[in-house]
């Protein structure tokens, strides 16, 4: 921004006293320090030497980050079960929430597994069937109808081992 220019000489003083003085933008905090006749050097030393840390994974979530994805989660049951007890559906999402999944990866595990499906959804996660392994048909049904229908993820992992096909995970 350049300083504002006056025709009238009374007028260009008082705007000069007043106005504030240009300084140059400071690169760095040293020169900041140096302009402000401030000594940092030994923190400044010690800041240097501190590691940067490491981003927090989003899945160590906070306990006020589990209650937004838990109510995340009640309204994707909510509109996949609209007939089942409140009290049910929050017992569910929280046991959805606990498995500390994605949001939009949650859903695709309720949309394959219902809305009671969070315990599967862990056992399949700990032993490595991901959600693309849900589509793959073992012996005429898909594994997700499988799982739906009763047959728990250690069977389902056999039947695939047995039929050569390796579950995606």
């Amino acid at each position: 921004m350049s300083p504002a220019r006056y025709t009238d000489p009374e007028l260009q003083a008082i705007y000069d006293y007043l106005a504030p003085a240009e300084q140059p933008r400071a690169a760095s905090a040293e020169a900041i320090a140096a302009r402000e006749g401030l000594d940092l050097g030994a923190e400044l030393a010690s800041v240097r030497r501190r590691p940067v840390p490491a981003p927090r994974p989003a899945r160590a979530g906070r306990r006020h980050n589990l209650r937004a994805l838990q109510d995340h989660i009640y309204g994707v049951l909510r509109a996949r079960a609209p007939r089942m007890r409140s009290s049910v559906l929050r017992a569910q999402a929280a046991a959805w929430a606990e498995l500390r999944m994605w949001p939009h990866e949650t859903e695709a595990w309720i949309k394959a597994l219902g809305a009671e499906g969070a315990a599967t959804a862990a056992a399949c996660r700990r032993l490595h069937i991901a959600l693309p392994a849900l589509d793959i048909v073992l012996d005429g049904q898909t594994t997700a109808r499988r799982l739906r229908g009763g047959e728990t993820p250690t069977a389902v992992h056999a039947r695939a081992a047995a039929l050569g096909i390796t579950l995606p995970g």
